[in-house]
């Protein structure tokens, strides 16, 4: 993680450098995602793009961790992008942490959400093999009934380990995923499987049976009695 933003600068770019990875969706017509730390007018933002044949688009993280709320602004925008006839969401890293964005993505038609992660291991270890990303998108998928791809970085970088196991959630909470070496993985994403998963039964429908409506939260004072414990922020 960068110190500062003097110490995040000299890796900051601007949109202009995806340019040859627009030339290689364009060519190839993929749809190519990654991260990047995206500068702009002098701002800098914890962003993901997606390039496609018909374009680019850059979401910008929401959710910042750490020492990233002193180098990068944080983003507003949810992002859905178009491709092959099939509507695909953006997240980043801690963005999952917070399942009412993967609810709004989902609530707004995204059948698979993407995750660009670099997500150290923790200091204990993981549950049933699993890293804490993977649990939260075996989450994000099952309640809602879309895919879930985190993809997150191997190797060992300013001290911290990035343990991959890389994954691909299926609307049914089932997933698959590789291990903490870096490695490539190919699957093929059934979209057919987004409608039995959203309607199990004949009065179900994941997409409209919620009934709490996400809101803003209020700036109130919480009172803690004597002897209650006081919540931890990650």
């Amino acid at each position: 993680m960068y110190e500062d933003r003097e110490d995040a600068k000299p890796y900051v770019d601007s949109r202009s450098a995806l340019q040859p990875i627009e030339d290689v969706a364009r060519r190839t017509g993929r749809l190519i995602v990654g991260g990047f730390a995206e500068r702009d007018k002098g701002a800098f933002y914890d962003s993901a793009f997606a390039c496609g044949p018909d374009g680019t688009a850059v979401y910008r993280k929401i959710h910042l961790w750490n020492r990233e709320t002193l180098i990068f602004e944080p983003g507003t925008e949810p992002t859905i992008v178009e491709f092959q006839d099939h509507r695909i969401g953006l997240e980043v890293c801690y963005d999952l942490q917070f399942p009412e964005l993967a609810a709004y993505l989902a609530r707004r038609g995204a059948e698979l959400i993407v995750v660009p992660t670099a997500w150290a291991e923790e200091p204990y270890p993981p549950s049933h093999t699993l890293q804490p990303y993977n649990h939260l998108g075996i989450a994000s998928a099952f309640a809602h009934g879309i895919f879930i791809a985190v993809v997150n970085r191997t190797g060992v970088e300013r001290g911290a380990r990035f343990p991959g196991q890389s994954s691909l959630t299926n609307p049914f909470g089932q997933l698959e995923s590789l291990d903490g070496q870096e490695a490539v993985a190919v699957k093929s994403v059934d979209f057919s499987q987004l409608k039995p998963a959203k309607r199990p039964n004949s009065f179900n429908d994941l997409d409209h049976d919620s009934k709490l409506e996400i809101l803003p939260p209020r700036s109130t004072k919480v009172a803690h009695g004597r002897g209650a414990s006081r919540p931890s922020r990650r």
